[in-house]
């Protein structure tokens, strides 16, 4: 999933958090008005936006409660994918945030407060923490790294035994919340124990990386 930008931003056009994943040096504050005013006007014809694309960028849009999350991706990139994604991260930003909007009225917003958003969103976009690339573990280190009872552990031997599997068996089957199993996901994946297949419909699953499948 190539994320390029996010964008969290009322209604009004007023940008609650944004991060950049490319190196793009465009005013954030002018863009949020800009998909603000186009998800108005759209708006007026009773339709909901759900994306618009250029020749280089696709903007997938997800309204809710009086917010709008915007994704900037490549083209060639599964919106319906994207979409679930933001529909999760307005989930997370609504528990997080939503009584501290409401609570606030009309007085300034501190903005620095979303921030905290940001690790959500590295993990529910399969983004590491950071840009360098973990090499590729050795068996011995393999089974050093990993306790037997580890969720990491546990994973990866469900995946073994499965080849193919989703958050939803994952969540089911090994007893952990839907949060740690996405924790656990990203820090395989990080390390390049397994990877993400992502199919049209916007639904994607986990397998072993062939060099891992003889680790254990």
């Amino acid at each position: 999933m190539s994320l390029q930008q996010i964008w969290i931003m009322q209604i009004s056009g007023t940008c609650l958090f944004h991060k950049k994943y490319d190196d793009n040096t465009n005013d954030e504050n002018l863009i949020s008005g800009f998909l603000s005013a186009v998800n108005s006007f759209v708006g007026s014809f009773g339709a909901e936006m759900k994306w618009i694309e250029t020749n280089k960028n696709r903007f997938v849009f997800k309204i809710s409660d009086q917010l709008i999350f915007v994704a900037s991706t490549s083209i060639d990139s599964n919106p319906n994918l994207t979409y679930k994604r933001l529909m999760r991260i307005s989930e997370h930003f609504n528990l997080m945030f939503g009584k501290k909007l409401l609570e606030n009225g009309n007085s300034p917003i501190p903005i620095d407060m979303f921030k905290k958003i940001a690790p959500t969103v590295n993990r529910l976009f399969a983004l590491p923490d950071n840009s360098i690339s973990a090499p590729y573990p050795s068996k011995q280190q393999q089974h050093k790294k990993f306790g037997f009872d580890s969720p990491e552990s546990r994973l990866v031997s469900f995946i073994r035994y499965k080849r193919k599997v989703s958050i939803n068996d994952i969540v089911h089957y090994l007893r952990i919340s839907n949060e740690e199993a996405n924790d656990t996901v990203q820090a395989l994946e990080q390390r390049k124990h397994i990877m993400r297949i992502e199919f049209p419909d916007g639904s994607e699953q986990f397998e072993l990386f062939p060099v891992i499948k003889s680790a254990f």
